[in-house]
């Protein structure tokens, strides 16, 4: 996982924000997940697969965020996977994490049968088990919570590859033959949140809305900056996990500063940074307009000393212009 996605998953596994965002994504913005009914579980998966022949093979896999929703009992693992860029195969990659995800359900209920039995023998009472239950590891009254995972995206680009396992699939499903395969072919489909394109952000109830907000502005800085200025109430105090995450979102890494400080009570300007940013940005664009005129000087003949005299400019700009133009001017 890069540092990235490790910001975004930091700053998604809040529970209040994992909960408004499977109540948004899931539930069109009704409260039916509470924070509070939320535990942290285990992003790793390991287990061993057995087959006939008694070989058997370690699988391991990591989820970037997975908790138990608990209302009273178990009603459901949520998931979710964030995305920094597109993946071609995340079909067939989230039905694995998620059949491992069962899997695991099933061993550990069977585990729990085993220790139960183990305990029952051993005061000579014995809770039988039929030969089908002990071929499944599964008993015929045991049963799994499902599994719900989401697919967080957050790159600028739009989503093009597959939603589903049928989109992955080189053949017509719209033909004869596709439509026979369809009915004995099971589909899985991904559940996509495409963070940067949410029309409806009323959908969420936690600082979630205000940072998708972000989202759909970040591909124009005047847009993004008055974006910011209006929920400034907000953004002139974010905290460092909000900042970083936003970081993470805008792809300004190498351009936002980063802040080492840490504890709940440290807070960021967001508005100041951006100004900054911006800033940055408009004196890029008249230092990349300014090499185009020297380089146009240049082209014409004139020397440095000229190009200095009618632009103002130092000689040392001149000359790495004039170095990128491979051109040798002697100075006059």
């Amino acid at each position: 996982m890069g540092k990235r996605n490790a910001a975004v998953n930091n700053w998604l596994s809040d529970n209040r924000r994992f909960a408004d965002l499977f109540n948004g994504a899931v539930f069109e913005g009704r409260q039916i997940i509470r924070a509070e009914e939320l535990e942290d579980l285990d992003r790793e998966t390991d287990i061993v697969i057995s087959g006939k022949g008694g070989t058997s093979k370690g699988v391991q896999r990591y989820r970037d965020i997975v908790k138990r929703w608990r209302g009273g009992t178990d009603l459901a693992v949520l998931a979710c996977e964030s995305q920094a860029r597109i993946h071609y195969a995340m079909p067939v990659r989230n039905m694995l994490y998620d059949s491992l995800a069962y899997t695991e359900q099933i061993r550990q209920i069977w585990k729990f049968h085993k220790n139960k039995r183990d305990k029952e023998r051993a005061e000579n009472r014995d809770n039988k088990i039929t030969e089908e239950e002990y071929l499944s590891r599964f008993r015929k009254t045991d049963s799994i919570v499902p599994v719900l995972t989401l697919v967080f995206y957050y790159d600028l680009k739009q989503w093009d590859g597959a939603q589903d396992l049928y989109g992955m699939f080189g053949l017509n499903m719209q033909t004869e033959e596709g439509r026979i395969l369809c009915k004995y072919i099971p589909n899985y489909r991904i559940n996509l949140v495409d963070a940067g394109n949410i029309s409806d952000l009323g959908m969420f109830h936690t600082d979630l809305q205000q940072i998708l907000g972000v989202l759909k502005y970040r591909q124009d800085k005047k847009e993004l900056k008055d974006y910011i200025y209006e929920n400034r109430d907000y953004f002139a105090g974010v905290d460092v996990e909000t900042y970083q995450a936003l970081r993470a979102f805008l792809h300004s890494e190498n351009m936002l500063k980063d802040f080492t400080v840490s504890g709940k009570e440290a807070r960021i300007d967001m508005c100041q940074a951006l100004e900054e940013l911006y800033q940055d940005g408009v004196k890029e664009g008249r230092e990349e307009g300014a090499s185009m005129i020297i380089l146009n000087m240049l082209k014409s003949g004139m020397s440095v000393s000229d190009i200095k005299k009618y632009t103002g400019v130092g000689e040392s700009m001149i000359v790495q212009v004039q170095k990128s133009m491979g051109t040798l001017i002697h100075k006059s």
